[in-house]
């Protein structure tokens, strides 16, 4: 396992923090989610998702979010006290991992964009602030429609994985983008959260700016809805 970069992302003294994870690929067969759901008594994973949520300071998920997304799910997003993290994985050829690393950067208030790579599996984490009043602001839905009793003696079969949360499907459709080398999405959040010229900036060398995505004409409505949803402080 190679771990090419890695950061912590934001902490909160707010006394609330959800995470929901998705699995694309493939499901989790019975070994995977029992597992999982040993990292707390309240966590109840389908073979396709899983919810967790802490009331209270000092409780999290033991070892962090990150094995979670290394090993089992392919989106997630974790929400304290209105700092959002998306996070988005993914298998990637090591001749792409260098064009993808371009899109790494901390920028305004830690928010920005983190790219981790195991092996040759991406993790991208992207910091930020969502726009109040949105739909994934509600409390977490009942995400899929897929049944515990799925076939777990073949977990690569198809499955019509669906869901009613909005920000999971928007992340799924962000994550086909960048497995096709589409980085708009990390180019808007580079837009939204680089340090402003008129302010002081740190060296410039520190955080270059990303390389413009080339222009496509499939995709505009993904990349305007996710560019909508990012707010500032």
């Amino acid at each position: 396992m190679k771990i090419i970069s890695i950061r912590k992302g934001f902490a909160s003294d707010h006394s609330s923090t959800s995470y929901e994870f998705l699995a694309i690929d493939r499901p989790l067969d019975k070994k995977a989610r029992a597992a999982v759901s040993s990292l707390s008594s309240r966590a109840h994973p389908t073979p396709r998702s899983v919810s967790f949520i802490y009331h209270a300071d000092g409780y999290d998920i033991p070892g962090g979010w990150e094995p979670l997304m290394r090993n089992y799910y392919d989106v997630m997003y974790s929400e304290s006290y209105d700092w959002w993290q998306l996070v988005i994985a993914f298998p990637l050829p090591p001749q792409q991992q260098e064009e993808l690393m371009k899109y790494s950067f901390d920028g305004v208030e830690d928010m920005g964009v983190d790219v981790s790579i195991y092996g040759e599996r991406a993790v991208v984490t992207i910091n930020c602030r969502l726009q109040p009043f949105g739909p994934y602001y509600n409390e977490p839905w009942e995400s899929f429609d897929a049944e515990d009793d799925e076939d777990d003696n073949n977990p690569e079969a198809e499955l019509d994985v669906e869901t009613n949360d909005s920000l999971l499907l928007l992340l799924t459709k962000i994550r086909e983008q960048l497995r096709k080398g589409d980085y708009r999405a990390l180019y808007e959040v580079w837009k939204k959260y680089a340090y402003p010229e008129d302010e002081d900036e740190e060296d410039e060398e520190e955080w270059p700016k990303p390389p413009v995505p080339k222009e496509k004409d499939t995709g505009e409505e993904i990349i305007a809805e996710f560019a909508g949803m990012l707010d500032l402080i």
